[in-house]
């Protein structure tokens, strides 16, 4: 019985290792680098590069890593990949960034080669093990590849991949996602964001919102209609936090939300990067908003939790929302949740509560009657509080509504939960706790 529970300690301890606890950085695992994320089986996957000391001046990357969470917040280390498990040198210090893919249930992980050429490995999960599926390259020369799958009604699979020097090129994969099913063709990006980036200028990530394909590049991006383009520069993702041509991320879409993650230099001159994340909006104007602003505020806590204390929590900073709600707005104006009514529900994950008695809410545009209720751990849950919602006046200006709710302590999830006859309908903009 003994030696039973000696082996369940060491083997919870053994898990305990695996996971890795952080907020900003991403994780407190060390030298992640060239974050790409993808979302499977509503489950994140982190992709990344991983820089092997704080004192290189050379890049030493000597493999990849796979991280996986599923509530922004612990991330386990679920996989290294090595470069001996693929066609490059088993001693290469040239694993520079990737990407995966899904497709027929099956998984595929897009490697660079230094600047010589793209390969490719399968696995029959997410985190692997892969192996590789061609040992050559699938593209060649060049590197940084992005795997972009259109939502046509093929689901036709992208890649796009390679620098200034030369040109981005994309090309169309095949369903076997290990061959290319036409010649790659280069992008051309057009306006003076573009003209201005570095000739080295690498890092390229495509994805699409509603029929706009986004191509970013650092922290600026292009826009275009079709796939193929041409792009042309629309403008900066932010400022802040090193958000800046060096900064190589991607974006990501999870339970209603953008969010926004990318890698930087810890100091000038030394081949050492840390990932970070915040939300990331998509303006009415369609601007992409990268909300470093919340990173001047809550840039150690970061996404997916929250702190009763904080002088507001943004509408915008949800963790999850009914299907109906709409996040609109832009960034000079700020952003609110919209088309709230009837039994629609915002959830705020990890709330640390101190006791805590009031909340104030700050609705906008209300039309008919409702009422909030303040539920704790799921929409049916405990009723913490309520609040009954009329409009005040008949302006759209915002109005802000009190009410006492049953004191909490600790981590908690809280889900606004808004109830009204059927003219009911409001904007959500805002709301905080007050002892």
């Amino acid at each position: 019985m003994l030696k039973l529970k000696i082996s369940s300690f060491f083997f919870s301890l053994f898990l305990m290792t695996q996971m890795i606890f952080s907020q900003n950085p991403i994780t407190n695992a060390k030298g992640v680098s060239d974050p790409h994320i993808r979302v499977f089986n509503d489950t994140i996957y982190l992709y990344s590069g991983h820089d092997s000391s704080p004192n290189d001046k050379l890049w030493d990357m000597k493999d990849w890593r796979v991280f996986s969470s599923t509530n922004l917040l612990d991330w386990k280390l679920e996989q290294t990949i090595s470069p001996k498990d693929n066609y490059m040198d088993n001693n290469s210090i040239d694993c520079w960034a990737s990407d995966a893919s899904a497709r027929n249930g099956k998984y595929y992980f897009y490697f660079s080669d230094k600047k010589r050429g793209i390969g490719v490995m399968s696995s029959n999960s997410p985190t692997g093990p892969f192996k590789d599926a061609l040992g050559k390259p699938l593209v060649a020369p060049m590197h940084d590849p992005t795997i972009f799958i259109d939502d046509d009604k093929n689901k036709t699979p992208y890649i796009i991949y390679g620098d200034k020097s030369d040109s981005y090129y994309i090309a169309e994969l095949n369903e076997d996602m290990i061959s290319t099913a036409e010649t790659p063709k280069p992008i051309a990006v057009n306006g003076n964001l573009w003209d201005k980036a570095p000739k080295w200028m690498d890092k390229n990530y495509v994805f699409k919102h509603n029929d706009t394909y986004y191509l970013s590049w650092g922290r600026d991006y292009a826009i275009s209609k079709n796939i193929y383009g041409p792009y042309e520069s629309a403008g900066s993702f932010g400022t802040g936090h090193k958000l800046d041509e060096f900064a190589h991320g991607s974006f990501f879409y999870w339970k209603g939300q953008y969010y926004h993650v990318w890698c930087y230099y810890l100091k000038n001159g030394l081949k050492f990067r840390e990932t970070i994340i915040t939300y990331c909006h998509v303006g009415d104007d369609g601007k992409i908003v990268s909300d470093t602003a919340f990173l001047d505020k809550h840039f150690k806590n970061g996404v997916g939790q929250y702190d009763a204390s904080w002088e507001v929590i943004e509408a915008e900073w949800f963790y999850e929302k009914s299907s109906e709600i709409e996040k609109k707005g832009i960034q000079k104006e700020g952003f609110k949740l919209t088309n709230v009514q009837n039994k629609s529900w915002v959830k705020f994950a990890n709330i640390n509560f101190n006791q805590q008695s009031k909340i104030e809410v700050s609705l906008k545009n209300i039309q008919g009657k409702g009422k909030l209720e303040i539920r704790e751990g799921s929409i049916s849950g405990k009723i913490l509080g309520s609040i009954s919602v009329k409009s005040l006046n008949l302006k759209e200006e915002s109005q802000k509504f009190i009410a006492t709710i049953k004191e909490v302590v600790g981590k908690k999830d809280i889900y606004l939960v808004f109830k009204g006859n059927r003219k009911f309908k409001t904007e959500f903009d805002s709301f905080s706790f007050h002892k």
